[in-house]
C-alpha cells in the first residue's frame, strides 16, 4: 500500500516548497530580522528542515527547489552556508542536485556533521533507483570539503524501494564511530511499505553498506520520520501514521543481540484530545521525551510530553494544545531546550496563508513550564506571509541564545529565507 506524505510537504512544495542548547535567560521583545531571501534559480528555492550550526557560528541547510537539473521542474534543489564576516551574512552555495540519475533531488531534512567536518544529508527523491511514483526513491549523501572552498558530493546509499526502504524524509544520525542511522517513510515491503530504521556503516575501499533494524508493519506505526539517541545509544522516534488508533506513535529501537534491535512502541496517539501526525521525531531533556504533532487536539496539533513510569512504561501528557489562533497551528519542526527548562519551537501554519490569513502563515513560539504542571506559551514571532516569509520549521541557537531558523517560502523574492530572532 502507498504511504503518502505529511499533508503540510504537499502544500509547501506547491507554492516553490535533536535537541539544541539554548542560551538560558528570559526573552523582553526579541527583534526579527532577515538574514537572506533566496532568489529562486541557481540560487535556490524553499529552504527546509531547519539549519545546523558549525564552531565557527556558521549556518548550513537545504533548499528543496531551486539550483539546477533537467530532470526537476524548478531545480533539484541546494545545500547552501551562511557565514558572518564583519557583521554580516554572506551566503555560499556548497551544492546542487542534478536529479535522476545522477545523484537526487529535492532535500527537506536538516543536515549532520561529522567529526571531520564531513556534511550528511538525504534527499526524498531522485537517485535512479526503484519507481516509487517514477521519482525514482530518495539517497543518503555526503559532502566533503576540498581545496578552494568547493564540496564534493558522494552518494552513500540510493533507496531501492521494497525491502530496502523508499523515501528519506528525515535526515540522518551520527553515532561516535561514523555510522549513520535514518528513516524512510515507505517501503519496508509487505505488509503495508510503511517504512523503515536503517543504518548505514562504511566499508573498506570507500563504500557503505546498508542494514535494516526494524520495518514498520501499521500496528506497531508507519511512516517514521526523526530520531534521537539517549545515552545507552538507543533510538528513540515517532511515526507520522497507523499504529493502534492510526495516529502515529511514538517508539524505542533497543540494540540487542548479533547486530539485532527490538522495537517498543511507547505510546499510541489518538488524535483528540492528544494529537495525531506526530512527524518531527522527539527530544530529551536529560529524562523525559517532548515532541509536536501536526494534527489532532483541537484540530491544530498539540506539544506533548512522555514521562518512564514505574511500570516500565511510559505516560503521555499534552503541556499545549494550539488552538488555531494567536497561538499558531500545525507545530512543525524540532523541538529545543535552554537551561531553565523553556521549550522552543514553530508552528508550520496552512494554505489559509495563501490567502491572507497571517495567523495561518506559522510563528516561532517559547513554551514557559509554571506551577502546577502548567505551561505559558509565548509566541516570539508571527510570519505575515509577507517580506518576514511564511512557515517556519524549527529553529537553532547559537551561543548567545539568538535563533536562527528558515522560512520555507515568500520573503523578498517569495523563494523563503533565512531568519534570526535575537532576545
Amino acid at each position: 500500500m502507498q504511504r503518502r506524505p505529511c499533508p503540510k510537504m504537499i502544500t509547501v512544495l506547491a507554492i516553490l516548497m535533536t535537541a539544541l542548547a539554548l542560551a538560558p535567560g528570559a526573552w523582553a521583545s526579541p527583534k526579527y530580522k532577515v538574514l537572506y531571501n533566496f532568489q529562486g534559480g541557481k540560487d535556490g528555492a524553499g529552504p527546509m528542515g531547519g539549519l545546523i550550526l558549525d564552531a565557527a557560528g556558521n549556518l548550513y541547510g537545504v533548499t528543496g527547489g531551486g539550483g539546477v537539473g533537467r530532470s526537476c521542474s524548478g531545480g533539484c534543489g541546494t545545500v547552501f552556508e551562511l557565514s558572518r564576516t564583519k557583521g554580516r551574512w554572506a551566503k555560499k552555495t556548497l551544492y546542487r542536485f542534478h536529479g535522476n540519475p545522477t545523484d537526487g533531488f529535492a532535500p527537506e531534512a536538516k543536515l549532520a556533521f561529522d567529526a571531520n567536518g564531513n556534511l550528511y544529508g538525504t534527499t526524498y527523491s531522485g537517485g535512479g533507483q526503484g519507481d516509487c511514483s517514477g521519482l525514482a526513491c530518495g539517497i543518503v549523501f555526503e559532502l566533503t570539503p576540498s581545496a578552494g572552498g568547493r564540496w564534493k558530493e558522494t552518494v552513500l546509499h540510493r533507496f531501492a524501494g521494497g525491502s530496502d526502504g523508499a523515501i528519506p524524509y528525515a535526515g540522518v544520525l551520527l553515532d561516535a564511530v561514523g555510522n549513520a542511522y535514518g528513516t524512510t517513510t515507505h517501503g519496508g515491503g509487505a505488509p503495508c511499505d510503511c517504512g523503515t530504521v536503517f543504518e548505514l556503516l562504511p566499508v573498506a575501499g570507500g563504500s557503505w553498506s546498508e542494514q535494516i533494524l526494524h520495518t514498520f508493519s501499521g500496528p506497531d506505526g508507519g511512516a517514521p520520520f526523526y530520531m534521537t539517541f539517549d545515552a545507552a545509544g538507543s533510538l528513540y522516534g515517532v511515526t507520522g501514521y497507523d499504529g493502534q488508533n492510526d495516529a502515529g506513535v511514538a517508539f524505542e529501537l533497543t540494540p540487542g543481540s548479533g547486530g539485532t534491535w527490538n522495537d517498543t512502541t511507547l505510546y499510541s496517539f489518538q488524535g483528540a484530545p492528544d494529537g495525531a501526525l506526530p512527524d518531527y521525531g522527539v527530544a530529551f531533556d536529560g529524562e523525559n521525551l517532548y515532541g509536536v504533532t501536526d494534527a489532532g487536539g483541537r484540530g491544530h496539533g498539540t506539544v506533548f510530553e512522555l514521562k518512564p513510569d514505574a511500570k516500565g512504561g511510559w505516560t503521555e501528557s499534552v503541556i499545549h494544545t494550539f488552538t488555531g489562533g494567536k497561538d499558531g497551528r500545525n507545530a512543525e519542526g524540532s523541538l529545543a531546550f535552554d537551561a531553565s527548562g523553556d521549550i522552543y519551537g514553530s508552528t508550520g501554519g496552512d494554505v489559509s496563508c495563501l490567502h491572507d490569513d497571517r495567523l495561518g502563515c506559522g510563528n516561532v513560539f517559547e513554551l514557559i513550564p509554571g506551577t502546577g504542571g502548567k505551561w505559558k506559551l509565548v509566541a516570539l514571532h508571527t510570519f505575515t506571509g509577507g517580506k518576514d516569509g511564511a512557515y517556519p520549521s524549527g529553529v537553532v541557537s547559537d551561543v548567545n541564545g539568538n535563533l536562527y531558523g528558515v522560512a520555507e517560502a515568500f520573503g523578498t523574492h517569495r523563494a523563503g529565507l533565512v531568519f534570526e530572532i535575537t532576545p
